[in-house]
């Protein structure tokens, strides 16, 4: 896999994690219960991990340079 189509799966990944948190936020609105959106923000937060990595890549190879210095 090179790097543009890692980065792909990395946001296509985080896309769908997006799509737990609503889908978790209407069985909360049906269920009347946390549980539904608790148990889809964790699958969300564990889907975003690789688009984390790759910014965490991306930042490492330039330097760390931050805005505003």
């Amino acid at each position: 896999m090179n790097a543009a189509s890692a980065q792909r799966h990395a946001v296509n990944l985080y896309f769908l994690g997006l799509g737990f948190v609503m889908l978790g936020a209407c069985l909360m609105d049906y269920c009347d219960s946390l549980a539904p959106m608790a148990a889809c923000t964790s699958t969300a937060l564990l889907l975003s991990v690789p688009l984390f990595r790759e910014l965490k890549l991306r930042y490492s190879r330039r330097g760390a340079v931050r805005p505003g210095e």
